[in-house]
This record gives C-alpha cells, structure tokens and sequence, in this order.
C-alpha cells in the first residue's frame, strides 16, 4: 500500500509539470563568436585533444600553458612592448581546461547525489538548495528504513571540507547522475538526427505482414504492437516517440586481474533505439546515465537505489512527456514521449536489474518456471520447460516481495517465485517476461551458446551421451575428496570438458585462446591436482607455479596424448 501512494504522489507531481517547456538554448549558441581566430583555434586544439584523445585535464592545462608562452615569444619579435589588443590575447587564454569545457557546452547537467557509505544499504539522497544558494544540502545520517516498523540506517552521509575560509558538507560517496532531458536535448539538436529516429517506426506501423527474416528490433512483435499511454500504437502523433534499451555493466577500473576482480564498478547506460543500428551503438550516441561507485558491487535490491533516479525520469517522458523550446526540426518546439522497452545486459546483471533470482536458485530461469533440482551431478535438470511466466504473475510477485515485513519474509518469497523487487515494475508499461532479452553479445557474436549452457545446467534431453570420450581420467575419490565442495565441482567439470574431441580446436591459436579461457575460470586445486595425476608438463625451473602455468600443462598434455593415441590407432589394432 505504501509504494501505491508514492507512485499517486509522483503521478501528481508530473501532472504539475505537464508544462515544462525545457529550454535547449545552449545546444544552439554560436561556440567562441567573436573570439580571436588563435584562441578559436587553440582551444579547438586543447579541446580535441582532450575528449577525442583522452589527454588528461592536468595534460590540457601544459598545453594551454606552453601555446600562451610561445605567442608571447613570437609576439615578443615584433618588439618588446606589447599593445593593448596583444596583451588582451595573451589574458584571454584560460589556465583550467573546463573553461573551455565550458565554451563549447559539452558539459551535461548533472545532479550529485548523496549514497549511503554503509555496503548493504546503498540509499541515495537527491540535494536541495536553500534560496539562490549553489551549495548543496543533504541529511546528515542515512534515515532509510528496509522494513515498515524497522530501524533506520542511520549511517553518517557527510564529510567536512573547507573551501575559501568556509566549511561545506560533501556526500562521502557521491553519485553523478547525468540530465537524461539535456541529453536528449542535445541529440535532438543534431541536424538529421530527428528524422532518422522518427523515421525508425516504418516498419512497425506499416499494415503489410512481418516478415520472416528481421534487421532491427523495430521488426519484432514487441514493437508492432507497442501502446502508448493514451492507448494507442506508441507511436501515433505529431510528438516525438522514442524507445530506448538500459544496459548495467560491472567492471574492474584496475583492469582484469588473473586472480580475479579485486574492485568492481558499474556504469548504467541507455541506447536510443530510434537511430539507425550502425549509430545506436557509437559512444557519441549513447547516454551514461551514471557510474555506481564501488569499490563493490551493490548487493541484491540496493542496485534499485540507482535505478529510482532513472525510472523517476522515464515516468515523466511517458505520462505527460517533455516539451523542448526547440529541435533541430522544429524551430518552435516539441513534446517527446519516451519508453524503455528492453534490457540488454550480462546474465549477473540482467538478473538484478529485472527483479530475477540468482542463475543459482532452483527458480533462475526468467522464462518459465522449470525448477533445478538441489542435487544434479548430471546438469540434466532442465530437460523439459515449466510454465510460461506473464507479466502479472511477475508483479505480484515483486508486490509480495517488497510488502514483505521482514528478511524472513522475503527469502521465502525469493524461494517460492525466484523473483524480488525491482524499480522497473514501477514503468506501467515493462513487461519482464520479454523486456529482458538474451545477452546478445555472450551468446552469439562470442560463441558462449554452448559454455552458458553448461553453467545454467540446460540439456536438451535427459537421454545420456554414448558417445565414447576422448579422454578417461579417473581420479581417485580419496584426493578428490580432500578438496572443498566448489573445488570438486572444478574437477567435474575439468574432466568433463577434457572428454570432449578437442584435440582438433586446439590447433588453432583462436580455439587455443578460448579453451585457456574456460578453464582458467576453474579452481587453481583442481588444476594442480590434474596436473598431478596425469604427469602433466610443467615449468619445474620456475620457482612458483601459477593458475597458468597448470593450465598451459593440461593443454599441451592434451595434444600430446590425443596426437600419440591417433598415432597407435593408425598403426595398428588398438587394444586396452
């Protein structure tokens, strides 16, 4: 009932400001009219390199640095008292970076939120400004509440700085959540731009049947038949109606480590499915809604923190929609609806972001209900599908989640439904049970159809394989068994993935690649303990052996065994 009231408060909220007229003023100003042809020149310089060659803030600044000292050397020539105007140039030439930032408007708005420091809570807090004040102000504790009738966080949000002789509250952790409005301000902007994207919906409106073979997602059912708010195909109007895909990615700003990730960071980002597929993906193109802090990623729920922000925004475009003062194709201003209708991410990550349980839990599948069985050595547990999941079975399910009194209640729900809450529910009109597709990019352009299927426990039947290994490795029980439960399940897995005819892949240096891969996410022990058993080489002259060294060992032992048994085969009866 509580999160029915709040969505009746925001609706009436956006009701309110039904007329916002955003003003995109600054998308249209003349850049550096006016201004000396050198500085238009240096600061296109400085600015280039900067955002299109990654030269560092602190790198611009030496630039700016030296080009005002050599005009002054080669005004200097011209005799040693300089004029006004000379004088003038030379001043007018800034020593940060960000006024030329500035200049050019390629700053986005962007709001500093306030995050809770504590790793399990993760709340975020918007700031508010006291008059014409530009410094922000936000609570001093966390007072976010997990259950009704619960305790509040109460971590400390704040820290103290002092600046020009003043001390200033900052958030701890901050998170910068970039304007979704100034952005598409700005790609609106963009001469060609509107066209394209309103010309997207061709194919989705027009009455001849679909066909059989499809380019874009504007092909598919989803879009076909896609309603607006009014009820109607979304697309019907002189506003301008566009969908976009949200993609949430986690990965190591330190860079990948072999030994695994040490910190982990997120980005949440959106893909304007109006553009054409071969500029929908370019960076320029794309909006970045928002790093998620680390240094951990945010557990279970608390990732739906950041997602409130996001969903408040994409409520406003769909309900009442934004009114630019001016696009690119309309001189005199526009409304603009938007819809987010599918979510592109990982398999971890589409998980949390859709509301679904863990790829772990015995309900994992966001499809259907087919349910893993607790002990399944076989990985045949998904030989046949369950029941198709609906949108509405989904939502009560969330609903039940997040009315839920306490963590007990929550985790039985979990158990039952494999499902918890997400922010996402709160779009009217996302439907998780196909909004959220296949991880396109693991599955197909990568070729891991095969490998994620072994890792969600998926066969077609549950008919065992008689084909005969390549290999047989048989190890004893009792070295297995001194190794711990995700160890053994390594072993498994190790041999299972040896007994398979991969001696042919292996000649290729791309098949060779990918197999180190896959077992390079296997553990350490149960490489050794291969190793070990079947006398695989290794480097004895290092004086510590690491995962890839084992692993290098096994695939070069792997060559070496298939190579010598196809050699006896051939000459001669081959005999145990």
């Amino acid at each position: 009932m509580g999160s029915l009231v709040k969505q009746v408060k925001f609706l009436l909220k956006l009701t309110q400001t039904y007329t916002d007229n955003t003003s995109l003023a600054h998308h249209y100003t003349a850049v550096l009219q006016n201004v000396n042809p050198v500085l238009q020149v240096t600061f296109f310089m400085v600015i280039v390199c900067h955002v299109l060659l990654g030269v560092s803030r602190r790198g611009c600044t030496f630039m700016l640095q030296m080009i005002q000292y050599i005009i002054h050397l080669t005004l200097l020539r011209l005799g040693p008292d300089l004029s006004q105007g000379d004088e003038k140039l030379l001043s007018d030439i800034p020593s940060d970076p960000r006024a030329i930032e500035k200049a050019f408007s390629l700053d986005n708005k962007t709001t500093i939120f306030a995050v809770c420091p504590n790793p399990n809570c993760h709340f975020t807090y918007e700031p508010t400004f006291e008059g014409d004040s530009p410094i922000p102000v936000y609570p001093d504790t966390c007072n976010h509440l997990e259950f009704r009738g619960g305790t509040k966080c109460g971590t400390p949000l704040l820290k103290r700085r002092c600046v020009d002789g003043h001390t200033i509250h900052l958030p701890i952790k901050p998170f910068i959540a970039f304007s979704f409005k100034d952005w598409l301000g700005g790609l609106l902007s963009r001469s060609g731009f509107e066209e394209k994207m309103d010309g997207a919906w061709a194919s989705s409106t027009n009455n001849l049947t679909p066909c059989k073979e499809m380019k874009d997602i504007f092909d598919g059912e989803i879009l076909r038949n896609f309603k607006g708010f009014d009820g109607q195909h979304f697309s019907n109007g002189d506003e301008g109606r566009y969908v976009f895909s949200l993609c949430v990615d986690y990965f190591n700003p330190l860079g990948n480590k072999q030994a695994g990730k040490k910190k982990s960071i997120g980005l949440i980002s959106l893909v304007c499915l109006n553009l054409p597929p071969d500029m929908r993906y370019k960076p320029e193109n794309m909006f970045l809604f928002g790093i998620i802090p680390g240094p951990n990623e945010p557990p279970l729920t608390c990732l739906n923190h950041y997602l409130r922000i996001l969903v408040d925004m994409l409520l406003e475009f769909w309900f009442t929609g934004i009114r630019f003062s001016r696009t690119c194709a309309y001189y005199y201003g526009r409304v603009v609806r938007c819809a987010l209708i599918c979510v592109v991410s990982d398999l971890p990550a589409a998980r949390k972001v859709g509301g679904f349980a863990s790829i772990h839990h015995t309900q994992m599948c966001a499809m259907c209900h087919c349910t893993r069985r607790q002990q399944d050595s076989l990985n045949d547990s998904f030989a046949t599908l369950g029941t198709r999941r609906t949108n509405e079975e989904i939502r009560n399910s969330a609903q039940l989640y997040l009315d839920a009194a306490d963590e007990k209640e929550r985790n039985e729900t979990v158990h039952n439904s494999g499902i918890r809450w997400s922010e996402l529910f709160r779009l009217p009109y996302f439907d998780t049970s196909c909004f959220v597709v296949i991880d396109a990019m693991h599955n197909l352009f990568l070729g891991l159809v095969q490998e994620h299927f072994d890792i969600l426990g998926i066969k077609l039947n549950n008919t065992k394989s008689n084909t005969t290994p390549s290999i047989v490795i048989n190890i004893p029980e009792e070295s297995i068994n001194k190794l711990n439960e995700h160890e053994r399940k390594s072993v498994s897995r190790l041999i299972n993935m040896l007994g398979a005819p991969i001696a042919q892949e292996l000649k290729s240096q791309a098949s060779y690649n990918l197999y180190f891969k896959r077992l390079s996410a296997l553990h350490r022990a149960a490489l050794e303990l291969l190793c070990t058993f079947v006398g695989a080489p290794l480097k004895l002259n290092k004086s510590k052996l690491n995962k890839p060294d084992f692993i290098h060992a096994i695939l070069a032992w792997v060559r070496y065994f298939l190579i010598l048994f196809n050699t006896l085969c051939l000459s001669g009866p081959c005999s145990d």
